[in-house]
């Protein structure tokens, strides 16, 4: 032994006493939720604490208060990091302006089933939300859920006026559309049917659409 420190040992005494970098408020404010969406995704919203998120964040439980005063705020934070754009508008709905007929449903479809695959967290977080009869469920039901559904009624009622589409009940066809995407998205990412059945995302958003379409077809 020369009595010298190895370069290896040296390196990570180094890196151990670098300060990490300081998180803006902005970002900060990110972290959280994204830690408290998914700790809730795994462990329902009875079986997380404030305590447990702020560990996985590695800060105070005093910093959460900061940046969220009240759960609904959190609540609020997780929805909108999912569903709204930079700005805060609906990502989803501002996606079909400009858009009509068929191009609607498979705008709605496609991104969908994609975000659903990307990450089905959020499914899993709104299935334990109304299973615990949490706040949280109810939240995106009246606003972003209640939102894709009247936009998607509105155009059931112009394809109905144009005489491309026979005379249905626009809020029963919307839920109708809407549930065939969902409930494949659940039963592949929460079911694990995707283990014994596959097809391309763009397939079956095609598929689904036809048969709304053409089932409604006048």
């Amino acid at each position: 032994m020369n009595g010298k420190t190895p370069l290896k040992t040296r390196a990570a005494a180094k890196a151990a006493k670098k300060p990490r970098k300081r998180l803006s408020g902005e970002e900060r404010r990110a972290q959280i939720v994204k830690v408290a969406s998914g700790l809730f995704s795994k462990k329902g919203f009875k079986g997380t604490t404030t305590r447990e998120i702020a560990k996985a964040a590695g800060i105070s439980e005093a910093v959460i208060f900061k940046h969220f005063s009240r759960k609904e705020d959190l609540y609020k934070a997780i929805i909108d990091s999912r569903c709204s754009d930079n700005e805060g508008g609906p990502r989803l709905i501002g996606m079909l302006k400009g858009k009509s007929g068929r191009e609607v449903f498979m705008t709605v479809a496609v991104y969908l089933l994609e975000e659903h695959q990307k990450d089905p967290s959020f499914m899993r977080l709104l299935t334990y939300s109304a299973l615990e009869q949490h706040s949280l469920s109810e939240l995106f039901l009246k606003t972003r859920a209640m939102e894709l559904l009247g936009f998607l009624e509105d155009k059931i009622h112009e394809l109905i006026r144009d005489g491309l589409m026979r005379d249905v009940d626009p809020a029963l066809a919307a839920r109708a559309f809407i549930g065939m995407v969902d409930h494949y998205s659940i039963g592949q990412e929460l079911y694990g049917f995707k283990r014994y059945f596959r097809r391309p995302l763009e397939e079956v958003a095609e598929s689904f659409v036809d048969i709304f379409l053409e089932g409604t077809r006048r």
